[in-house]
């Protein structure tokens, strides 16, 4: 069951950063899916490397067009950009040395950061990059 619908009001109108959030929104449902079914550690650890992987490519996506488009708000991203990296490393970390057990509460740790995150910060540098022609 999906915890994560993609919905137009997320969209930044880039269609590149558009189909990675929606990359990110399918991973996280992956993930509840594998908690809510009892799936086994191995599974749950590689969902979430895949997406600690996903993560630091997509923001580096973003950071590459701040930089390429003289976004004024880059180090303000970018420092929300790694500290969401620290924190899915050091999930990550603490799960493989079985420090931490998976749980709804880190799904929707998650799904609320990247919403929120989009639906905020990204939202900001969607109108400079429309009007310096990227769609």
């Amino acid at each position: 069951m999906a915890i994560l619908k993609w919905d137009e009001k997320y969209s930044v109108n880039i269609s590149l950063i558009d189909e990675q959030h929606k990359v990110l929104l399918k991973m996280i449902n992956d993930f509840y899916d594998s908690i809510q079914s009892k799936s086994n550690n191995e599974l749950i650890g590689e969902l979430i490397r895949k997406m600690n992987d996903y993560v630091k490519f997509h923001f580096s996506t973003e950071e590459k067009m701040f930089q390429d488009y003289n976004y004024v708000e880059y180090y303000n991203h970018k420092k929300e950009h790694d500290e969401f990296i620290d924190k899915v490393t050091d999930l990550d970390r603490r799960f493989r040395e079985g420090k931490i057990i998976v749980s709804f509460e880190i799904t929707n740790f998650l799904k609320k950061w990247v919403i929120d995150h989009i639906l905020k910060s990204d939202k900001k540098y969607s109108l400079h990059f429309t009007k310096m022609g990227l769609n």
